[in-house]
């Protein structure tokens, strides 16, 4: 049973005070100088963890006798490097940073050198997902402090809307319709253009080089525009307006995001991610999950769920902040259609199906290659396996589990920022190398599972591996389903009516089947450990529904 109790995660996520103050202090002289045109921002710093940090720590050229004497001819630079918070939060820097390149437990961890193909734990994961571009590359997660890098580096396809997860600087910018412009010029390899027979191409982006991104509310189109110093422009998608002037070029789009984000390579993902820089409380700056708390709420499946992220109790701040990216979405250009989304589901596994029939004609994805015809391919829902879990029930967020209390070599308190599997937690040798790394004081292990339980570590590790043997089940049937739809489909003798009936229910419960299994075992990170129940129930319905497909298929393929 469980003993947890909500933890005071929203105090835990306020940063203290700096300690550091080589600006002046946010005071009169600050008010004077910046209230005219920030006197938001002043008062949230003024009230906030922040209050003794001066404009000019985080903004170059913010000084006194600088944008603020002179805001027309003097331009503010925002610090969006770790280093700009390590002064202050030297522990909290070095924790998110570190990487040990392990995996502890049977799934998961953070093991990227060598890389780990998905395909080595689901085997005909390839055939299940054929023609799609994680066919051709999709490797075992690695750490924060490296997402940036790892997304660049990959050579199968990507988009600039996947960067929102991926950089601070994109997603804010994103939300905001701030530009962000280059300081440098930057050389991008274009790794995705690397062939058996050709060097990936490599452009330069000039310093000065203005990009901006964002999606339309209604219809949820990417609009990504990047405008050289010579006026050349490039854009993400065909330019209706003369005065606009842009040529739609994928390369140079994505070659301008990488270098718009250079300067936080390889983690990309800085701290005021979740961190208001003004106020230091906890802040999301992700637009589509703004949109979708405000069309759903909270949590969609609690009564009286509030609509915006100020309104939420802790426990549900502490796993929304991890849902700017551990979450189902679409993202990016579909293969289908042609047409680059950005859209939150915000809906549990068993709802996509109809869901994304209704929003886009389930045009928004791509074309299983085996089969001919479009399927769900779905991302990482961590938050929303979340929602009504057991944990969730008691009051458990994200946070408690995966950013223990840890003590520092100082010996204060805080908040562990390596955002790792518990199981890393409560090894003792995997924790005593973290913590001599870290300059964290060693002796107790914080063992964040045993705040509410005795040790279940074995017992969480037996669950995932029932869910694993059982997933496999699923995973059989859905490539036997895919080879039988997919003769179907290539038969030259064309179908009768009711024939045709017999497909379409073959192919919708191959459908639903395959959002289930994909969307919780191999897209969700824990082999089923944030809500057991509610992925053994999926499995069963999963196997059934693959079961049918099979078996309305076997009557068409031997017609």
């Amino acid at each position: 049973m469980l003993m947890c109790v909500a933890f005071g995660i929203i105090a835990s996520f306020v940063l203290s005070g700096c300690s550091k103050t080589p600006g002046i202090a946010v005071s009169a002289q600050w008010d004077d100088a910046c209230g005219e045109c920030h006197a938001g921002m002043l008062q949230a710093q003024a009230t906030g963890g922040h209050a003794l940090v001066g404009c000019d720590m985080c903004h170059a050229g913010a000084s006194t006798d600088g944008h603020a004497e002179n805001p027309e001819g003097v331009e503010v630079a925002i610090d969006w490097t770790i280093d700009a918070c390590s002064p202050c939060h030297a522990d909290e820097a070095r924790t998110y940073l570190y990487d040990d390149n392990l995996q502890v437990g049977p799934f998961g961890g953070s093991q990227r050198v060598p890389v780990q193909p998905k395909s080595d734990a689901f085997p005909q994961y390839k055939d299940v997902v054929a023609g799609h571009a994680f066919a051709k590359e999709y490797n075992e997660e690695g750490a924060h402090a490296f997402m940036l890098e790892d997304h660049y580096e990959t050579t199968r396809g990507k988009f600039e809307t996947c960067v929102q997860c991926k950089s601070t600087k994109v997603a804010y910018a994103w939300s905001t319709g701030m530009p962000i412009t280059t300081s440098d010029d930057v050389r991008v390899t274009l790794t995705h253009t690397k062939t058996e027979t050709q060097t990936a191409q490599v452009v330069t982006v000039p310093k000065g080089t203005e990009v901006t991104w964002s999606s339309t509310e209604d219809d949820h189109l990417t609009r990504a525009r990047a405008q050289f110093p010579d006026g050349t422009v490039y854009t993400s998608y065909e330019s209706t307006d003369t005065a606009d002037g842009g040529t739609k070029d994928f390369n140079m789009m994505w070659a301008a995001t990488i270098a718009a984000t250079s300067d936080t390579m390889p983690y990309g993902a800085g701290c005021n991610h979740c961190h208001d820089p003004h106020s230091a409380k906890p802040r999301i700056v992700r637009e589509a999950l703004s949109r979708a708390i405000a069309d759903k709420g909270v949590n969609p499946y609690a009564e009286n769920s509030p609509t915006s992220f100020d309104e939420a109790r802790g426990v549900d701040k502490g796993t929304v902040i991890c849902a700017q990216c551990h979450v189902e979405y679409v993202c990016g250009k579909s293969g289908v259609d042609g047409i680059d989304r950005d859209y939150f589901s915000w809906s549990k596994a068993g709802d996509l199906h109809d869901l994304y029939g209704a929003t886009f004609g389930y045009q928004q994805d791509w074309i299983q290659q085996t089969i001919g015809e479009p399927l769900i391919k779905n991302q990482h829902p961590e938050a929303e396996l979340n929602w009504n879990s057991p944990h969730y029930a008691a009051g458990v967020s994200c946070v408690d589990c995966h950013m223990p209390r840890v003590i520092s070599g100082n010996g204060t308190p805080f908040k562990s920022h390596w955002f790792t599997s518990p199981y890393k937690y409560q090894d003792a040798a995997v924790y005593a190398r973290f913590a001599t790394a870290t300059g964290l004081q060693g002796g107790e292990l914080p063992t964040p599972c045993s705040l509410c339980h005795e040790d279940r570590t074995q017992r969480g590790i037996g669950q995932q591996k029932r869910v694993f043997e059982r997933q496999g089940v699923v995973q059989a049937r859905l490539a036997e389903s895919s080879t039988l739809l997919g003769t179907i489909t290539s038969a030259e003798k064309p179908l009768t009516t009711a024939e045709k009936a017999t497909y379409e229910r073959a192919l919708e419960a191959h459908r639903k089947a395959h959002a289930l299994w994909e969307n919780l075992i191999v897209s969700e990170n824990s082999m089923g450990f944030h809500n057991y129940g509610e992925v053994m129930d999926a499995m069963a319905d999963a196997e059934k529904l693959a079961g049918e497909a099979i078996s309305a298929a076997k009557t068409l393929s031997s017609r």
